[in-house]
């Protein structure tokens, strides 16, 4: 797009999105995070500043799944048990571009909560959200101050 002379867009492909520059009227791109359990709800509007070129990437167990017996069932399989994984209702990634963001939401999503959060700790210029299956949501501490980027935690 920036070849052809597109200083500024957002671009959305199943459920991933990367944002670079700011809009057309000068304000910033403001991403809102579903809820994964309230269907019309947002868990978080995430705020991308100073002309932000990032991606962000959301893993949920609310897309694409089905209830069995009050179980949950969901297409992100753990790779410990090859059964839905648990721990997790919502897994964001930021990162600097679409290929990492997705990866790394994914497979976040995977791991439980604690070993999920120390990885994206562990990892430079990658922040996240997680919403654990209780409910909770944690950020990584370099959300908080980020220059790039604004967490409104709705929930």
């Amino acid at each position: 797009l920036r070849q052809h002379g597109i200083n500024s867009g957002i671009v959305a492909v199943a459920g991933d999105l990367r944002v670079f520059g700011k809009r057309p009227d000068g304000s910033t791109w403001n991403i809102g995070i579903r809820h994964p359990r309230k269907k019309e709800g947002v868990m978080a509007q995430v705020r991308f500043l100073d002309r932000a070129d990032m991606a962000i990437s959301t893993s949920g167990d609310y897309e694409r799944f089905f209830m069995k017996n009050g179980v949950r069932y969901h297409h992100v399989l753990s790779p410990d048990t090859l059964h839905p994984s648990l721990g997790n209702q919502s897994v964001s990634v930021i990162a600097r571009d679409s290929t990492t963001a997705d990866a790394l939401s994914t497979a976040i999503f995977a791991m439980d909560p604690e070993k999920g959060f120390k990885l994206l700790e562990s990892l430079p210029e990658v922040e996240g959200i997680i919403m654990g299956e209780d409910g909770r949501i944690v950020l990584s501490p370099g959300l908080k101050g980020h220059p790039k980027v604004a967490i409104e935690i709705i929930h």
